[in-house]
C-alpha cells in the first residue's frame, strides 16, 4: 500500500471512529508552498494538515510499589463486591480517575496538590 493510500485509509478510519460521515477529503500531500507552514516545514517535520489522527489505543504502563498494588487490588475487589460486578480492573480505575479529572476542576486540583506534595514524579532521573 502506498503512503498516500495508507493516509487515505487511516483518515477514513479516523472519520469512522469520530462518527463523521466521511465527507472530509482524505489527507494527502499538501499542495501549498512550504513557506505557508512556518510550524513544520522548516523544522523538517511533516505539515500538520497531512497528519492522520491516531485511532488505535495507546498503552500506558504504571509501576506501583507492592503496597500500592495491594491497595489497588483490595480497592478493586471491595468495589467489585459493592457494585455486584464480576471484576473491577485496575485499568478501569485509572480511566475513571482521568475522566473525573477532566470533568471536575476540584478533583483535578486535588491531583495537582498531591503531585506537588510528592514532587510530581517517582521516576529516577
Amino acid at each position: 500500500m502506498s503512503s498516500s493510500n495508507r493516509r487515505a485509509d487511516l483518515a477514513a478510519r479516523a472519520a469512522a471512529v469520530a462518527g463523521s460521515s466521511g465527507a472530509r477529503a482524505p489527507a494527502g500531500p499538501r499542495t501549498e508552498p512550504a513557506a505557508a507552514d512556518p510550524a513544520g516545514a522548516e523544522a523538517g517535520r511533516e505539515p500538520v494538515s497531512s497528519r492522520v489522527p491516531r485511532t488505535r489505543p495507546v498503552r500506558v504502563t504504571v509501576e506501583l510499589s507492592p503496597m500500592e498494588h495491594k491497595a489497588l487490588r483490595q480497592w478493586c475487589a471491595q468495589t467489585s463486591a459493592d457494585l455486584d460486578l464480576p471484576v473491577v480492573a485496575g485499568a478501569e480505575v485509572f480511566r475513571a480517575l482521568l475522566s473525573l479529572m477532566r470533568g471536575d476542576p476540584e478533583v483535578a486540583e486535588q491531583v495537582r496538590a498531591e503531585l506537588e506534595r510528592t514532587g510530581g514524579s517517582r521516576r529516577r532521573h
